[in-house]
Formats: structure tokens, C-alpha cells, sequence
């Protein structure tokens, strides 16, 4: 272990049980997905034609709206180091890392989105706001 990490407090953000309910409810209400993520061009096209019709806005458009940058997706260090209090499953499986949700308290993933997704505001190293 790294010195950092070693200083680092390990708390665990939701236990498992409650990992698997909140993406449960997400997947339900909130239309998460793909199920089957990928990074291919042209793949899960039923999903990404669902999601820019919910969006309002073009296909091409929804499939740049990913989890990976959403407003309330964090894969910061210490947040990674939480979320490995948590066991892999086999919804981790080729979605292209994990990330928290802050928006409905679950382990989420870099090549999903769901209808709730908001745009992240990024913040350039003179501290200014970029759109």
C-alpha cells in the first residue's frame, strides 16, 4: 500500500445489498444502460435511439452523454478506494470502470447513462469554469 493511501480513511458508502437495490431502481425507473456496454461505434443502437428521444436531442449527441461525465459520477482516488468495499459483479464487467453515483447512491460505470444525466461543469487548472 502507498503511503497516501495508507492515510486515507476506507468507509463503505452502501453495502452490497444496497448497491444492488439502488441499480436495480435505476435500471427500472431511471433507464440505465446498456446493459451490455461498449465503446463500439453503432452498438446498443435501441438504447441510444431511447435515450435521445427522452433527451430531446440527436443520437449522436446522446451517446457523448455517459456516465463518465456526468455531474454526479466521481471516480476520484479516495472514491475508488470506497467503492472496493463493494465485490465486483457481473454488472462491472466490460463497462469501462467503475464510478459512484452521488445522484442514486450506486456503483455505476464510464460507458452508461441514464435519463437523469446532467452536464458536468469542468473546471480548467486556472480555476476557471470551461463549458
Amino acid at each position: 500500500m502507498m503511503a497516501e493511501e495508507a492515510d486515507m480513511e476506507v468507509v463503505c458508502i452502501v453495502s452490497t445489498e444496497e448497491n444492488k437495490a439502488n441499480t436495480d431502481s435505476t435500471i427500472k425507473n431511471w433507464n440505465l444502460g446498456p446493459l451490455k456496454p461498449s465503446d463500439e461505434p453503432g452498438t446498443n443502437k435501441p438504447f441510444w435511439t431511447k435515450m435521445a428521444d427522452i433527451w430531446k436531442v440527436g443520437e449522436s449527441v446522446a451517446r457523448k452523454q455517459l456516465c463518465a461525465n456526468c455531474e454526479y459520477f466521481e471516480n476520484t482516488p479516495e472514491m475508488m478506494m470506497m467503492m472496493d468495499t463493494i465485490p465486483r459483479n457481473e454488472f462491472d464487467t466490460d463497462a469501462g470502470g467503475r464510478g459512484y453515483c452521488h445522484r442514486f447512491d450506486f456503483i455505476c460505470h464510464n460507458l452508461r447513462s441514464c435519463q437523469a444525466w446532467e452536464y458536468r461543469e469542468y473546471v480548467s487548472e486556472d480555476g476557471k469554469e470551461e463549458d
